[in-house]
């Protein structure tokens, strides 16, 4: 059974990206996913401290609700991060959930520690929905290279990106011709694609 994560950055309550990950996690849904939903803001994630105490541990020293978070964001084959851009980054709750993940780049990179599953590290893939209020289309370069950074730390082989501008007022991406059935289909060709590579492993 593929599992799949999504992560609810925004602080904004039935927002743009919150739309878009509920059609896409439908979609992952109608494909077969089993699927498992953060919302960030309802969560208790403090910033990094950038103490360097995970550069020894691999462990981070702050406990709040990140040591779930490690575990569904390590076994997830996929993950379907939702965040809007703000200043051509990502919000601020969303990247304090990545920058939380120091730790794992730590376990990796420094402790050279196994972080996901070898069996199925292949199969992993990511998929990155995002607004932006600006009426430009590189309002979201500085977002992309901040989830790349993370998707790469996860292993995850880059699988999509939906990204819609002009989306500055609350449930704006409703009224694109194509946003809310982009963002499904892009969930169930997520699926289909782990799916995928995970056959023709077992097979």
């Amino acid at each position: 059974m593929v599992k799949i994560l999504g992560i609810a950055g925004s602080p904004r309550q039935n927002g743009n990206t919150s739309l878009l990950l509920e059609e896409a996690l439908k979609g992952a849904r109608a494909a077969g996913a089993t699927v498992n939903k953060i919302v960030v803001c309802n969560r208790e994630i403090n910033p990094c401290l950038g103490c360097g105490w995970c550069r020894r541990s691999g462990a981070c020293q702050q406990e709040d609700a990140m040591e779930k978070i490690y575990g569904l964001t390590l076994s997830s084959h996929g993950i379907i991060l939702a965040a809007p851009v703000y200043f051509n980054s990502l919000n601020a709750q969303t990247k304090a959930l990545v920058d939380r993940h120091q730790c794992i780049w730590a376990r990796k990179e420094i402790l050279k520690e196994e972080i996901t599953d070898p069996d199925t590290r292949h199969a992993r893939r990511g998929l990155f929905l995002s607004t932006a209020g600006a009426d430009d289309p590189h309002a979201f370069d500085g977002a992309i290279k901040v989830v790349d950074s993370f998707f790469r730390l996860l292993d995850i082989e880059y699988y999509h990106r939906l990204l819609f501008f002009r989306m500055g007022e609350r449930g704006a991406v409703r009224n694109h011709p194509t946003a809310m059935r982009d963002a499904y289909s892009a969930g169930e060709q997520l699926v289909a694609e782990i799916s995928r590579s995970l056959g023709d492993t077992r097979s």
